[in-house]
């Protein structure tokens, strides 16, 4: 709410379905396919201003597999956290999207979370089955 943006995970690509199996069904699309991937665009974390729908920044990840990883999370500390796509976790400056700090632990599949236990805050991420947690202080 401090910022007034909403952050999103782009991973901007094209590709061609082929129609492998009908379904049964009718023309529902739930037949079989096969995808064939052809190009991208590139994968960005955005900032966009929710009240004029214009992107106010863009982050772009190098690496080509999503940014964003399993998903993104605001903190009202100002940080947004975001997986790359490249295999590291990324803390960006939610007003400016600068990143600002980066671990490479692996390719994110969850949202990052934050908890408070005992007077500390926490991150916690995972990769794959691998829980990390991170003292934020």
């Amino acid at each position: 709410p401090a910022t007034g943006l909403l952050y999103v995970a782009e991973n901007n690509t094209w590709s061609i379905f082929y129609l492998t199996d009908t379904d049964p069904r009718g023309s529902m699309g739930l037949g079989g396919r096969e995808e064939f991937h052809i190009g991208s665009g590139g994968d960005y974390l955005t900032a966009i201003d929710y009240k004029t729908g214009k992107a106010k920044w863009r982050h772009r990840y190098e690496g080509g597999k999503g940014g964003g990883g399993g998903g993104v999370l605001a903190t009202a500390g100002g940080l947004v956290f975001a997986g790359d796509g490249a295999g590291s976790l990324v803390a960006h400056d939610a007003a400016t999207g600068v990143p600002l700090w980066n671990t490479r632990i692996g390719e994110v599949t969850n949202a990052p979370q934050t908890y408070l236990l005992d007077g500390h805050q926490y991150l916690i991420c995972a990769t794959g089955d691998k829980l990390w947690s991170f003292l934020l202080y």
